[in-house]
């Protein structure tokens, strides 16, 4: 999801990320001094494609920078050694790596491998079953932005993350996200928005529920593919960016697979 223009867009501030054309091609370039790097350049040709290498290369020299791709693909990968083999080393970054499900696992839910996070959607269905789930409008998304605001002031203030988020809430239908919120007793504990990458794959952009409410989490996720994106075949739920918690509960949730990322740095 690196690519999207959503994800570009909405983290552009806390990623520094800028971006040029130059002959035709298109680059982005993302943080800064010793951290600043390039995603791969956007081209239409082969030929392009190499140019763009070496203009990145030109821009990094000038910076007394070292040459860094990231968020490269397989496919990626493999055309930049048949363009210009034995030129890069390639780095798997699995930190960074995102988590894809299928769809209809994520609803239902079924098998021995999801059989505890199925007991968690049961429990929460038993104790809440006057629950309220909303897809986000015009009418509550005031409520939403509070419940969200004080979801942040739970857990600290993830100010990066909070800023994306009122990006988001900021440019809502330009940029097609859909959202939902769940209340209990009337009062939001649970929000998430996603939207559609092509007819087969959504994305989830956001999710934030109240952890102490035993099968929150279960069932925004549940509600929200069931309302929105039932009909795609795979969900996107992003990456674990390396933290050991969310490793162990994204891949609690048995993952179809995981996109493969990798950095591209020079061969020493």
């Amino acid at each position: 999801m690196d690519c999207t223009f959503n994800t570009l867009f909405l983290w552009q501030e806390a990623h520094q990320t800028k971006w040029a054309v130059q002959d035709d091609i298109l680059f982005i370039r993302a943080g800064s001094g010793k951290d600043m790097f390039f995603l791969p350049p956007f081209a239409h040709k082969e030929e392009d494609f190499v140019h763009g290498l070496d203009l990145i290369h030109e821009e990094l020299d000038k910076a007394g920078m070292e040459f860094r791709l990231k968020s490269a693909s397989r496919w990626v990968m493999e055309q930049i050694e048949r363009l210009c083999p034995g030129k890069y080393d390639f780095i798997e970054d699995r930190d960074n790596e995102e988590y894809v499900y299928r769809t209809a696992d994520m609803i239902s839910l079924p098998g021995k491998k999801l059989r505890m996070k199925k007991n968690h959607l049961n429990s929460f269905l038993r104790q809440y079953s006057d629950y309220q789930y909303e897809s986000i409008t015009k009418d509550n998304m005031e409520d939403a932005k509070e419940g969200i605001h004080e979801w942040f002031l739970r857990h600290g203030d993830i100010e990066e993350e909070e800023e994306a988020m009122k990006v988001c809430f900021d440019n809502w239908d330009a940029l097609g996200v859909k959202g939902a919120i769940i209340r209990i007793y009337g009062k939001v504990e649970a929000f998430t928005n996603g939207d559609l990458v092509n007819d087969k794959m959504a994305h989830i952009i956001f999710e934030k529920a109240n952890p102490n409410i035993r099968g929150l989490y279960q069932a925004i996720n549940r509600d929200f593919l069931i309302h929105e994106f039932a009909d795609t075949e795979f969900v996107n739920r992003e990456e674990d960016l390396g933290i050991p918690g969310l490793r162990e509960a994204k891949m609690g949730y048995n993952p179809d697979h995981l996109t493969e990322k990798f950095d591209v740095v020079l061969k020493k």
